[in-house]
């Protein structure tokens, strides 16, 4: 169960208790208890007081249009007997504050949305339906939807809005980047989940869901699988965590809309404390940022794909072909990404993915920093220029010489045979399957020239490099204090070895002046 706290006019706080799972039962605390007409005053006051369970029942009507959806319920309708039992309330007992609030709360709620929304979206079709698409509703929405200003064609980074903060043209919503009124299909991926949040976004029962797990252990495959059964239409996902790989931290969306694929890069887990939401316990402000890449890709047009190929391939969509195939994502996802959208526009990107485990000749150069190295050099930018870099980042671990050297080496291009990979020299050209004796010459040549350049490369490291994480002192000053910075990640035994490049660490600091930065991005 999770706890939330709201305020009232003139009483004290309620708390609403919520369900933290799915199990949607005719009998569960999700339904709702009408109020008679006949109770007096005190009988009123008398509920006012009971216990959450029952305030639960009774309160909580703005709840209802956002889980109606996944109940089976009509929402005009609902609406239409709310207002009815307000009215009737006012006329018995007028001095009762408790419906008042409720529709002024509501009115509020709605006026906030249309003044501050900056791509707005089409208002919900009030016809009264199931959870299901007709032709007609289909046929509504592409009508009202207008994609000139939802598209982002050639791709943008935008930034999470904090709730209590300004909106700029530069953040963004979750429910932005879902644009659910003409969502088909969403792939869903994070390593942190606060499912019922995630559902109340999505138009659960007219749209399918694809949500990728981690889950290393049985257990927790089963938890999910007997806990999220209930959700219409959704199907788990859950990628290889066998042997050594013990983390799934990507957090890729896939987002199939009526007439393109949206694919979003987050730095964001699937939880409101991560975009932005207020925490509750009477805060207004958000206490954390993180950032979200955005590309749109329209349908091919009918004529131009084959059965058997895709002409608009580029670097971009191959690599993330390949790296949602590696996750185990349906085949019906995999082919519709494969064969029905122009990937075209996206030529001057490319998609770098890490994929736990281990990995051998051609599919080691395609993953983590060795698969770095391949798209810059894909991309034309590989260079011997120097180089500045600037790492911003919510997690640190065991940095050392050697890894920075195989990134800096990986940013100019290095060709991800020996350096980037940081195997052993006498066994690279096993690794990459060449023949022996050539192996044997180009590995030792190499070993030589490598060896001769480390020392100037780490020199141009010290000067050139920097990494941004945040102090203790920035963590403490900022909104939600260090009792909300769990999410920012480093050890101090870390730190404190010998080999940990301190020069190279400043201080990460938000110009969203008291924001804690989840962000992850590498500038050169």
């Amino acid at each position: 169960m999770m706890l939330r706290t709201i305020k009232r006019l003139s009483s004290r706080p309620v708390h609403i208790l919520g369900l933290s799972t799915y199990n949607y039962s005719h009998n569960s605390t999700l339904s709702y208890r009408k109020l008679t007409t006949s109770a007096s005053s005190q009988t009123i006051k008398r509920e006012e007081q009971a216990e959450t369970a029952t305030v639960k029942k009774e309160e909580p009507d703005e709840e209802k249009p956002k889980l109606s959806t996944m109940l089976n319920l009509d929402r005009a309708q609902m609406e239409k007997d709310r207002l009815a039992r307000l009215k009737r309330k006012k006329s018995d007992d007028s001095h009762v504050p408790q419906a008042k609030h409720i529709k002024t709360l509501a009115t509020q709620t709605l006026t906030f949305k249309k003044e501050e929304s900056v791509d707005p979206l089409p208002e919900p079709s009030t016809s009264r339906r199931g959870p299901f698409m007709t032709l007609r509703d289909l046929q509504e929405r592409v009508a009202s939807y207008v994609p000139r200003h939802t598209q982002y064609l050639d791709g943008v980074v935008k930034k999470t809005y904090v709730e209590g903060r300004e909106r700029t043209p530069n953040d963004i919503k979750l429910e932005e980047v879902f644009q659910k009124d003409t969502l088909q299909t969403a792939v869903l991926s994070a390593y942190v989940w606060e499912f019922l949040w995630v559902l109340q976004k999505l138009n659960v029962g007219e749209c399918d869901l694809v949500l990728v797990l981690h889950a290393k252990e049985d257990e927790m495959v089963h938890h999910y699988r007997r806990n999220l059964c209930n959700i219409p239409r959704t199907r788990l996902c859950f990628p290889n965590m066998s042997g050594n790989v013990n983390c799934m931290h990507s957090k890729l969306q896939l987002l199939f809309h009526l007439t393109y694929l949206r694919v979003v890069v987050p730095t964001a887990n699937m939880t409101p404390y991560d975009w932005g939401e207020a925490l509750g316990t009477g805060r207004s402000e958000g206490v954390m940022e993180n950032s979200v890449f955005i590309i749109d890709f329209p349908e091919l047009p009918k004529t131009s794909a084959t059965p058997d190929s895709n002409p608009s391939h580029t670097h971009f969509s191959r690599q993330l072909l390949h790296f949602c195939k590696a996750k185990g994502l349906p085949a019906d996802i995999i082919e519709k990404l494969d064969k029905v959208y122009d990937f075209s526009r996206s030529k001057p990107l490319g998609f770098v993915y890490s994929i736990g485990g281990s990995h051998h000749g051609t599919e080691a150069l395609k993953n983590g920093v060795c698969g770095l190295a391949t798209a810059v050099r894909d991309l034309g930018l590989k260079t011997k220029k120097p180089m500045e870099v600037d790492y911003v980042t919510s997690s640190i671990g065991s940095l050392n010489k050697e890894f920075l050297l195989r990134m800096f080496r990986a940013l100019h291009g290095d060709d991800g045979k020996i350096s980037v990979q940081g195997i052993p020299k006498k066994y690279s050209s096993r690794q990459l399957a060449e023949p022996a004796a050539a192996a044997d010459e180009s590995t030792e040549s190499e070993s030589e020239e490598e060896d001769q350049s480390d020392n100037k490369l780490w020199q141009d490291i010290r000067s050139s490099v920097r990494v941004y994480f945040p102090s203790r002192r920035t963590v403490a000053a900022s909104k939600g204090g260090i009792q909300n910075g769990g999410t920012i990640c480093f050890q101090r035994k870390w730190f404190n070895s010998s080999t940990f490049p301190q020069s190279l660490l400043h201080d990460c600091q938000s110009v969203r002046r008291g924001m804690l930065m989840h962000n992850k991005a590498l500038l050169t």
